[in-house]
């Protein structure tokens, strides 16, 4: 609007517009955040297009994990229960899962596919038999059904453990039903189990199969560890580095009474209400083929009008440039310092998330297991995902550190001291994403450390990169642990 000349609108009318347009902007925001907190808490699986399989992949990618537990080195086997429990644990919380999904389907029938509750029961019909409740066990089987591939499957089961089989049933049935039950650790568990009891040669490979996958995730996850430890040793590397004050050279004019702070929040929350406004046009209206890309990177489309808004309200009024307002330059020799400044940021956000899950773990304020559960990366589809992985890693990062780091602390800032500041932009930020209690602790963290960051080394640019690593390591785990 300040480009617009004074004949055309003066001074006092432009300040007119502002001030409406922020207090529409307020009421947009208002409504939209009424509406979302109006809405009945829905149950957690409520929130899963496919509950039964989307529970039944992680349950039964950590089942595999543990699968040759015996086998593996002491110290391995101590890693891995200090980080995710020990089998009984895993064993108990599949358990849970699973009769959580039979207790949702039956109080929502409507949503019950017969083969989620066929395949469900099968799940916990297995785990129980390996838990030792043959009696659990046995209802759950008892629970399919009297269908012929239902007496199959619970036969087969039955086989498997050495419990007693129905009168006719005959073991071509029982090599049948192998094909019956779904795929994954159950499978794969079942067809070994028989194949060892038969004493066919087919026991060798049916093993090595069920072992393969526990190995691969044990294998995938020491390399992660190594990975973040490399990258705790650049952090602690970072540090010494970097601990002097005045050891780097960006400068960031937003953190220095660049521009009014309250203008600052007027443009965030104008921002925020254009970014809602574009967020339910894309969601509502339909849109042609070649433009359903808008879905796939709605940060950047709901967040183009607040770069236009900073553009110029902020920067073009006081001669800035985005580089200067932001502290966005890297030259040759700030290229060590970024990338030591990241690692350090990285190391800290990291540590700190890790503690405060296992805290909330031991407080038994874990998160639901389908809490935070994305069901485009557990399942392929046919849109475009890399464009969905290029709005988590680029556009959320790039966007969410301008919005919050940018303008939301930087005001905060001018009133406040350091940490009053941080928390408050840091708090503005976690509660925006809806999670759960955990999550908006984990988030809240995370958003104090890139508040930190920026304060620290007057650049948004390494709380931008540890924000992207994070969100791509975030999409890595899923990836290589539940696709």
């Amino acid at each position: 609007m300040s480009s617009i000349p004074d004949t055309i609108l003066s001074p006092r009318r432009r300040r007119w517009v502002w001030h409406t347009g922020t207090l529409l902007a307020i009421l947009i925001i208002g409504l939209f955040l009424g509406f979302i907190l109006r809405q009945d808490s829905p149950e957690a699986l409520s929130a899963l297009a496919h509950p039964a399989q989307s529970g039944a992949r992680l349950m039964e990618r950590h089942l595999a994990f543990y699968e040759n537990e015996h086998a593996i080195p002491a110290w391995q086997r101590r890693f891995f229960h200090a980080l995710f429990g020990d089998k009984q644990e895993i064993q108990r919380q599949a358990l849970t899962a699973y009769r959580e999904i039979l207790a949702y389907f039956a109080a929502h029938p409507e949503r019950a596919q017969s083969w989620d509750l066929r395949d469900t029961r099968v799940r916990l019909a297995v785990l129980l038999m390996e838990m030792g409740d043959d009696m659990a066990a046995e209802n759950q089987l008892q629970a399919l059904g009297d269908m012929p591939e239902e007496e199959v499957i619970a036969d087969t089961v039955r086989y498997a453990y050495d419990r007693p089989l129905r009168a006719d049933v005959s073991m071509e049935e029982i090599h049948a039903g192998l094909r019956l039950f779904p795929s994954g650790w159950t499978r794969n568990k079942i067809r070994y189990l028989v194949y060892a009891r038969a004493d066919v040669p087919a026991a060798v490979p049916a093993r090595q199969r069920l072992l393969a996958q526990g190995q691969r995730l044990q294998r995938d996850t020491l390399l992660l560890s190594l990975g973040l430890l490399a990258a705790g040793l650049a952090g602690v590397a970072g540090f010494l580095s970097l601990r002097r004050p005045g050891t780097t050279t960006w400068h960031a004019a937003a953190l220095e009474s660049a521009w009014s702070p309250m203008v600052g929040i007027q443009v965030l929350l104008l921002s925020l209400a254009l970014g809602i406004v574009v967020f339910l046009a894309l969601a509502i209206l339909p849109l042609p083929e070649e433009l359903v890309i808008l879905r796939q990177w709605t940060t950047l489309t709901a967040g183009l009008p607040m770069l236009l808004l900073i553009h110029y309200r902020l920067l073009r009024p006081h001669g800035l440039s985005w580089v200067r307002a932001f502290g966005l330059r890297v030259s040759s020799h700030q290229l060590l310092a970024l990338l030591l400044a990241t690692a350090l940021i990285m190391t800290i956000e990291r540590a700190g998330a890790l503690f405060l899950g296992w805290a909330g773990y031991q407080l038994g304020l874990a998160p639901h297991w389908a809490d935070g559960i994305s069901e485009r990366w557990l399942w392929p589809t046919h849109d475009n995902q890399w464009l969905g992985a290029i709005n988590l890693i680029v556009w959320a990062p790039l966007f969410e550190e301008l919005a919050f780091r940018g303008l939301l602390y930087t005001a905060l800032r001018r009133y406040l001291s350091p940490l009053p500041a941080a928390a408050l932009s840091a708090g503005g930020f976690a509660a925006l994403h809806f999670y759960s209690l955990m999550g908006f602790v984990s988030v809240l963290w995370s958003g104090l450390v890139w508040a930190w960051a920026f304060e620290r080394f007057r650049s948004l640019l390494p709380g931008m990169l540890s924000h992207a690593i994070g969100n791509l390591l975030a999409l890595g785990l899923i990836l290589v642990f539940y696709r």
